[in-house]
């Protein structure tokens, strides 16, 4: 088959006339406003390899992160898959919340690798912390792909798009309940009708619109959203909104049709759950009422709807969510370092500062104070930076060891008294065991011991590391060496007493540019 380098993924048998290529096999055109009338024509939608081609054209020009994982990076961590079947499907990460993969007319083992790309994404893009979205087009995009390695590529590319004021994929939950909110006000304002029968019919709109992109990226059929992302490669994130209202609108037409345009009253609304099934039900079934060209054409003849108007809702409704609190903090970083102890955590911001921190404990550890954030480590950890020059800030006590002494010399006078508590203590705090203190009184205090181990004069000098769901922190007293947000998007540094450090970065407040953790693992643990 003439589709041989870009269709080793697609289940042929059911694609349909798109199994046939026809039309042009070729594509030279290079203006935008050229690419935005053929994409809406359909110009390259008959030809499978074509189509794939102006898909790599089209993701390749996308302005990118610096670092952003490519083609090699996943072959480097997943292997060389081609001709492979993968032998177990690797579970979706949570950040998909429940999103299932759509099948889009893929073999049967596809699906098992977009769980492998998927999870590969999740690795090397750890700030991501809700993308219902993932699945759909990671599906799609391997329709067009030589093999996983490509398609994994294309999807790092889309989610690390820095072109300003440009949205591909919602990556946070705050913007993607924002996305929600926002869909509620245009189609408040551009399908008054369609959202008036919303109104009345459901409990609770808000949740119905919750769906509105899966509506697009996921519900409907192949021939569909395969016209729809042809589009969407081209102008953006808004096209989503137009294809979402261009269902609801016919959504509405088909109840009114089936003799449902008298409105319930108050008391005989239905389950929210049961709309949205509804309209579920409608999208996947939308191929054999309404074409693609169809659907696009009502897409795009709704008037004065320009990205601005969108980007002005999105950035309001963002805010009024912080304002109420209702918004999910970044909870993935736990989940990739807990286990590991100690661990050496990276930063590098946008003012190309880099500094870090030698962090002793398992982050699991922060568990024990429950939701309260609480600090817990040892002695050992330390902060450092290594951009613009080399420092390292060990724990302050041990550079003024007069700022506590060490509870071993004050042993009691009954060894085995002595010896249980060392146990309790060692036990207790995580820490290595607590040797019998030699008669010398100018034995050194050790960094391996808990905080507990010490007379300290103050509480803020045994600050070494703290995090919930609202941050990350390292150091504390007067301020924090590392406070870095929930999102992972933010941060900031200050002296702390536990350190003594100066700022680590050339300004006090910064934007992470990219973070990494290294963890270590016991040799002898990690083969029990």
């Amino acid at each position: 088959m003439a589709e041989e380098d870009y269709g080793c993924f697609v289940d042929w048998t059911q694609m349909g006339d798109l199994a046939n290529s026809s039309g042009p096999s070729k594509l030279d055109v290079k203006d935008p406003l050229e690419l935005k009338k053929l994409a809406r024509q359909g110009h390259w939608a008959k030809n499978h390899k074509l189509r794939a081609q102006v898909y790599q054209q089209l993701i390749k020009a996308i302005p990118c992160r610096t670092v952003t994982p490519d083609a090699e990076v996943y072959r480097d961590l997943m292997g060389d898959s081609t001709g492979k079947k993968a032998s177990s499907v690797i579970p979706l990460p949570d950040f998909v919340d429940g999103s299932a993969v759509p099948h889009y007319c893929l073999k049967a083992d596809a699906v098992t690798t977009v769980h492998r790309v998927i999870s590969c994404l999740a690795g090397q893009f750890p700030d991501i912390s809700h993308c219902p979205a993932l699945p759909a087009i990671t599906a799609l995009l391997l329709h067009f792909s030589a093999d996983e390695a490509q398609c994994f590529e294309n999807i790092s590319r889309l989610l690390a798009c820095n072109e300003p004021g440009r949205r591909l994929v919602d990556q946070t939950f705050l913007a993607y309940e924002s996305s929600c909110m926002t869909f509620g006000d245009l189609a408040n304002k551009y399908c008054p009708a369609a959202h008036k029968l919303i109104v009345a019919t459901a409990q609770d709109v808000v949740e119905v619109y919750s769906g509105w992109q899966r509506w697009v990226l996921g519900d409907l059929p192949f021939s569909h959203v395969a016209r729809v992302l042809d589009v969407f490669l081209v102008e953006g994130y808004k096209v989503l909104y137009r294809v979402a209202l261009a269902l609801l609108k016919f959504y509405r037409k088909q109840k009114a049709g089936a003799g449902a345009g008298a409105q319930p009253s108050e008391g005989q609304k239905q389950d929210s759950a049961e709309v949205k099934a509804e309209i579920q039900a409608f999208v996947k079934a939308i191929g054999s009422s309404i074409t693609p060209d169809k659907l696009l054409e009502k897409a795009f003849s709704i008037r004065l709807f320009s990205r601005k108007e969108i980007t002005l809702l999105q950035l309001a409704n963002e805010k009024s969510l912080q304002q109420k609190g209702i918004t999910v903090k970044q909870k993935r970083f736990y989940a990739h370092v807990e286990g590991y102890e100690p661990t050496l955590l990276l930063i590098r911001t946008c003012e190309a500062d880099v500094c870090g921190a030698f962090l002793s404990t398992d982050w699991e550890e922060r568990k024990r104070g429950g939701n309260k954030l609480s600090f817990f480590g040892t002695g050992e950890c330390f902060v450092f930076r290594l951009k613009p020059e080399m420092e390292r800030y060990e724990w302050v006590v041990i550079r003024h060891p007069e700022l506590a002494s060490s509870i071993k010399a004050q042993s009691s006078e009954d060894p085995a008294e002595d010896e249980a508590a060392t146990d309790r203590q060692s036990s207790d705090d995580n820490s290595l065991p607590v040797e019998r203190p030699a008669a010398d009184p100018s034995n050194r205090l050790s960094p391996f011991l808990s905080a507990r181990h010490f007379n300290l004069n103050s509480r803020n000098t045994s600050m070494f590391m703290a995090g919930n769901v609202d941050s990350i922190i390292v150091g504390g007293g007067e301020g924090n060496a590392l406070y870095i947000d929930g999102e992972l998007n933010h941060g900031r540094t200050a002296r702390c007493t536990t350190f003594d450090n100066p700022p680590l970065c050339s300004t006090e407040s910064f934007q992470v540019a990219l973070l990494e953790v290294w963890g270590f693992q016991d040799a002898m643990a990690s083969d029990r």
